[in-house]
């Protein structure tokens, strides 16, 4: 049997749709509670997953991935508070449709979009993945650290703070990874004599500090200081007839907005943050005459849900063929790979190809689930809101100790997830982006290891450049940084104030 189809069978064993069933309703409970992101639920069960086999751990954090992003739309169409950044989008249109009283089709038409752009980006998973590790097979050490720079280019250009400060970020993360031992020499750095430190800091660990113990100190605060909001009211019939003809009107919205997910998350750094805004403005253009764009517009909705989920598996696409995450919710999915001593890459493809295949078919099914869960159950999931806040805060810090304690059993981790957590919100408070950081604390070793290997191999930079595909990498970053440069002096000679957020 081909890699494919087996698959296929194991994707659809009791145990693996168990799991998918499970991950998906995770992720809605933690997406729906403003507060706790999709990546935070990541973060706090990827310790969980090293007790699992990695096809259906990996499973497991896809379905959390996939329901959290749609349970965000809960709370942004009944509160306007939306569960997870990436639903603002939403709760313009889904709020401003719930106070005209049509709460249910919100929620269902959120479901159904969030259903097709996932199903959509899936099968982008399942075929352009291979295709892209195929080329990346032929990748040296040029083509890897061309594209790393790449991939360090679009975090620190694509985001709307300031140039300067994205810089300052991913140096402040590619000096955390220079602690512990050299690659080349073995002589250790920046250890100041403990012994724990010769190995660097635990990924996972690191990860759990940056997502979820920051997250739990911020809500302890909310919960101190904030206020409560009431939800709005959820009444009515269920709108089936409705929302099929929403599919049959608008499939040319469901198929664009779901094609500009899939591509903006291939791009790393684009995550479903970002992609629905894009998404929304795309629409607007095709849909000029509709004066309800942010206001309750079904098309903006549509837009915005359909692509948030496309870009789900989009994300997922450079993190399994190249080992490179597009989002840092994708990024997590490497400590869980991590932990059971595999590496993404093309030749996770090589070594484990059914696990591959196995992940992707549940993929699939986890996006299934979603759709039917949201379309059918939404109304409960929403009674998750009235959690207090102090409650959660204390469910989430004692997990990330719990967490981090775990993947090694080792105190020195439950320290390294502090200390990540304490850097974290310095970080916030001074207003630097943690997404260059995250990406430089995962990409900064394999990229030091990569440049080892070229240093090495190449005497020359002229040697070095004789690569086609590094070369258009390299051409691609310095013209993404050129435009960013141009687009700033143009904003500064026209007296626009630069982001500093």
């Amino acid at each position: 049997m081909s890699p494919m189809f087996g698959g296929l069978a194991q994707a659809l064993s009791p145990l693996s749709l168990s799991v998918e069933i499970g991950g998906v309703l995770i992720g809605i409970v933690f997406g729906a509670i403003p507060g706790l992101t999709a990546t935070l639920a990541i973060a706090l069960f990827v310790p969980v997953t090293f007790l699992m086999t990695p096809e259906h751990g990996m499973i497991m954090l896809g379905g959390i991935y996939a329901g959290g992003i749609f349970g965000g739309s809960i709370s942004a169409i009944l509160i306007n508070v939306p569960g997870t950044p990436a639903s603002i989008v939403t709760g313009w249109e889904g709020h401003a449709l719930a106070l005209e009283g049509r709460a249910p089709f919100a929620l269902g038409l959120a479901a159904l979009s969030s259903g097709i752009g996932g199903l959509i980006s899936g099968v982008a998973l399942l075929f352009l993945t291979p295709a892209l590790s195929a080329l990346a097979l032929r990748f040296g050490s040029p083509e890897y650290c061309a594209l790393m720079l790449f991939s360090f280019t679009v975090v620190v250009v694509m985001l709307e703070s300031s140039l300067l400060s994205n810089l300052l970020s991913a140096c402040l993360g590619l000096l955390l990874v220079t602690i512990g031992l050299d690659p080349v020499s073995g002589s250790p750095r920046f250890t100041f004599g403990i012994t724990n430190l010769m190995s660097g800091f635990n990924l996972v660990a690191v990860l759990i500090g940056f997502f979820c113990m920051t997250q739990a100190v911020l809500l302890a605060r909310d919960s101190l200081f904030g206020e409560q909001q009431s939800l709005v009211k959820y009444g009515g019939e269920r709108p089936y007839r409705e929302l099929l003809e929403s599919v049959s009107q608008r499939i040319s919205t469901y198929l664009r907005s779901s094609v500009v997910g899939v591509l903006l998350g291939i791009l790393p750094g684009l995550g479903p943050v970002e992609t629905p805004f894009i998404a929304h403005s795309i629409e607007r253009r095709f849909n000029r005459r509709d004066d309800k764009f942010g206001k309750g517009s079904v098309a903006g909705l549509i837009a915005s849900e359909a692509s948030i989920s496309a870009n789900v598996g989009g994300t997922l696409i450079p993190l399994i063929s190249l080992g490179i995450p597009g989002s840092g919710a994708a990024a997590l999915f490497i400590g869980s790979l991590t932990l059971h001593g595999l590496q993404p890459g093309p030749m996770l493809f090589v070594s484990n190809p059914r696990l591959v295949y196995t992940f992707f078919w549940g993929f699939l099914a986890v996006n299934v689930f979603m759709l039917l869960f949201g379309l059918f159950g939404a109304h409960h999931f929403a009674k998750v809101l009235k959690v207090p806040k102090g409650v959660l805060a204390t469910f989430v810090a004692v997990f990330s100790i719990l967490g981090a304690y775990a993947i090694n059993n080792n105190l020195f981790d439950i320290v390294v997830m502090f200390g990540a957590a304490a850097f974290a919100l310095w970080l916030q408070a001074l207003r630097l982006s943690i997404l260059p950081v995250v990406m430089a604390v995962i990409l900064g070793p394999m990229f030091e290891q990569q440049l080892a290997v070229l240093t090495s191999s190449y005497h020359s930079v002229h040697a070095a450049l004789q690569r086609p595909i590094a070369d258009a990498f390299l051409l691609a970053s310095l013209a993404m940084l050129g435009l960013r440069v141009f687009r700033n002096l143009r904003r500064r000679a026209s007296g626009v104030a630069q982001p500093v957020t």
